[in-house]
């Protein structure tokens, strides 16, 4: 079975996503996921991302910590057969991630400046 391949963390706005391309089979893989922090020290299945079959995994409610390191896995099954494991590099919410500016709007009433900021969309 195939490993995995091309598998990138993004982070935008605290969305965090690992994708991976496969190549396409006669029989449907399926994916699991798993994610290291630094502080624990060993690989937690992401439980919303086991034997699923789109490539990739939104692992945003796994970070607990913006300036701790991670590290993440991700392997294919294949019917009964099973691919290594392929891990990412280390990511750092804090270093990694990255975040739109907020949407600001300003208005006039009367005599006063009405200033409203938004988190990023």
């Amino acid at each position: 079975v195939p490993t995995p391949t091309e598998i990138v963390v993004t982070s935008n706005n605290f969305e965090t996503i690992l994708q991976w391309q496969y190549p396409p089979m006669s029989e449907t893989p399926r994916f699991i996921v798993e994610i290291k922090p630094y502080d624990v020290g060993y690989y937690e299945i992401v439980e919303s991302c086991v034997n699923i079959s789109y490539h990739f995994c939104d692992f945003s409610k796994e970070i607990k910590d913006a300036f701790l390191s991670y590290w993440l896995r991700v392997k294919a099954v294949v019917g009964s057969q099973q691919s290594e494991y392929v891990e990412t590099e280390e990511f750092i919410l804090r270093k990694n991630g990255k975040m739109a500016p907020p949407k600001l709007n300003l208005s006039w009433h009367g005599d006063k400046i009405v200033v409203e900021i938004y988190h990023p969309a």
